[in-house]
């Protein structure tokens, strides 16, 4: 598993749409966890599982970079906190207040908020590619949550959860804009493993409070199993390789991603039909990420 630190990725796209693919296990976890390992019982154990696989590989690299860690600790702490601690939280406490439907379309913003606050905030360059393969992709989100009934969005009532959600989100997409901050000279994997301890940090504060409601049965364990090698450890590398291949707009767009494989999973798992909003929504949706990834998109 040696990976130079200066490597860029060769397959971007590919490990960009496997982040998402493994994100979106993620949501149905929570809502199977949800009454079983509290929010940041199920964060901690999520990182904790996720660190002690990280740990046989990348102990000896952060000890040999540790003079770079003190060096630059700032923005380590900083993307930890935003894309692993908080965000996980209350993502995992929003989904236990809020119908998965919502949490489908409130999840279809974080492109925008990527692409708005790098605007607003960072004084990045208006991806007008990257902004038109949104649109197009945001379409065809909507279309499979809406199946095609565009009245079904005027009927939606938010609540408490969906405020949770999208305050994760917005730590989702200040975290893949900080990305570009990942001090340089430290592999990715290294990089992930300081984040999560970074995360543990908050997390490990509030898992005090939740330990002792913690239901422990095979379920909760093949979760939390579940939530630590994909939705964490594989997710977060490869989107941390992905954005820095093709920038925070254009992997952004990926996300779109979510209710495809959503819906495909509903299919396979949960003996769904396959409607025609499904394919209205792919078709709309791998346009768009394929315009928004395109190399002048950027």
């Amino acid at each position: 598993m040696k990976e130079p630190a200066t490597r860029p990725a060769t397959h971007p796209r590919l490990l960009l749409t496997l982040a998402v693919l493994f994100w979106s296990g993620n949501w149905i976890a929570g809502r199977v966890l949800a009454d079983l390992v509290p929010p940041a019982a199920l964060t901690f154990w999520r990182w904790a599982i996720a660190l002690a696989l990280l740990a046989p590989f990348v102990g000896p690299r952060l000890w040999a970079a540790r003079a770079l860690l003190v060096q630059r600790w700032k923005p380590i702490v900083v993307i930890g906190l935003l894309g692993g601690g908080l965000h996980n939280v209350l993502q995992y406490w929003g989904m236990q207040h809020t119908t998965a439907t919502n949490g489908t379309i409130l999840n279809s913003l974080t492109p925008v908020f990527i692409i708005l606050l790098g605007a607003a905030l960072l004084r990045d360059p208006f991806p007008r590619g990257a902004a038109l393969g949104a649109a197009v992709a945001l379409a065809g989100a909507l279309a499979i949550v809406t199946r095609l009934d565009w009245q079904a969005l005027a009927a939606l009532r938010f609540n408490p959860g969906d405020l949770l959600v999208i305050a994760s989100l917005v730590m989702l997409a200040g975290y893949t804009l900080a990305l570009r901050w990942r001090p340089q000279g430290l592999d990715a994997l290294s990089f992930l493993a300081c984040f999560a301890l970074v995360a543990e940090v908050p997390v490990g504060l509030l898992y005090v409070f939740e330990k002792e409601n913690i239901v422990w049965n095979s379920t909760s364990a093949l979760g939390l199993a579940y939530v630590a090698i994909f939705p964490a450890l594989l997710a977060y590398y490869f989107w941390s390789l992905g954005v820095a291949a093709l920038g925070a707009a254009r992997a952004g767009v990926f996300l779109y991603l979510t209710p495809v494989f959503g819906s495909l999973m509903g299919v396979l798992l949960l003996g769904e039909r396959f409607g025609l909003h499904h394919a209205a929504g792919m078709a709309l949706i791998i346009a768009g990420v394929t315009i928004a990834s395109r190399k002048w998109a950027g």
